[in-house]
């Protein structure tokens, strides 16, 4: 087999190999992280079976409940019986944002751009697509760069433990690499590291040369400390569908897991490498994405949701 070529160094990349079997036959992965330095992998074998984000929005909920959307604008083809209402306007979970009330382009009261953009893209709320309601959040990434929308208010006992919930949509055809590895993070949280700087904690993917993409759990550190990361295997593709998204995080227990459409994935902070979930400062969403990708990913987020029981994919 003919290895990756090299990763860009601009983002400091370093590729780490292992092996997997898919099918009875041995393929070799290759993981990468973005920042600084080298991200590590305690990644699953690529042979889990998919039991996440390649599925529809109709699939298999497990304890979170059906998902299957029952209106809204979406284009994926959900529903059809026009624009169903916000749950979060009858939800009793400690914070829950539908964007319905925003205008176009701008956010909801009490959130706002989190204030470290780079690179290119935007990100606001759009009447273009939406899961219940008439508005979602909208990310349009451009070749690279990053957009994140985050709570300006108190955290209080969320920022130490918590469970999020949002339902997510990646717009198809997504863009893929041509070589070596796309990497893009949806959900960010940043706080205090233990030795100093800021943690940015962020559940994503890593998407490889094959159109197939890993889910990831990615710290980078800002005082210089090599990032690190835990991922599963390239069992995911994208199906421009809606999906669940939930996550948990217990600073204390330095715990998470990621549950996508209800079904938990086999990712595991800390599997290779301390977790380090600090007590967050910031929580939200938006995109983050480091190599070329052409135009680059159109994302949308709604029903975005924080508690201190786990959520599930009906409120």
């Amino acid at each position: 087999m003919t290895p990756a070529p090299p990763l860009p160094a601009t983002f400091g990349y370093l590729a780490h190999m292992r092996r997997a079997h898919v099918g009875g036959l041995a393929i070799v992965l290759w993981l990468s992280g973005c920042g600084d330095d080298a991200a590590s992998s305690g990644g699953q074998s690529a042979g889990g079976g998919g039991s996440g984000g390649a599925q529809s929005a109709g699939g298999s909920a497990g304890d979170g409940g059906s998902i299957a959307p029952t209106g809204g604008s979406s284009s994926d083809g959900g529903g059809g019986g026009g624009p169903v209402g916000s749950r979060c306007a009858t939800s009793t979970v400690a914070l829950c944002e539908d964007f319905e009330a925003a205008e176009d382009g701008a956010f909801p009261d009490g959130w706002g751009a989190r204030g470290d953009e780079w690179g290119e893209g935007a990100l606001g709320v759009s009447s273009d697509d939406a899961m219940l309601g008439a508005k979602s959040l909208k990310a349009d990434g451009g070749n690279n760069g990053q957009r994140f929308m985050d709570f300006k208010g108190d955290l209080g006992a969320l920022a130490s433990s918590h469970y999020g919930r949002v339902f997510m949509k990646v717009a198809v055809p997504a863009p893929w690499p041509s070589s070596g590895v796309l990497h893009a993070d949806f959900i960010e949280g940043l706080g205090p590291g233990p030795n100093g700087g800021t943690h940015n904690v962020r559940w994503g993917v890593v998407e490889n040369t094959e159109e197939r993409f890993q889910w990831i759990y990615n710290v980078q550190p800002s005082n210089g400390d090599p990032e690190f990361a835990e991922g599963t295997g390239y069992d995911f593709e994208w199906t421009g569908a809606w999906q669940c998204v939930e996550w948990f995080y217990d600073q204390p227990s330095q715990s998470g897991s990621l549950w996508i459409d209800g079904v938990e994935l086999p990712l595991v902070p800390g599997q290779s490498h301390p977790a380090e979930i600090p007590v967050f400062s910031s929580l939200g969403v938006g995109l983050a994405n480091y190599q070329d990708a052409d135009e680059g990913f159109t994302v949308w987020f709604d029903e975005l949701a924080y508690d201190s029981a786990r959520i599930g994919c009906q409120l």
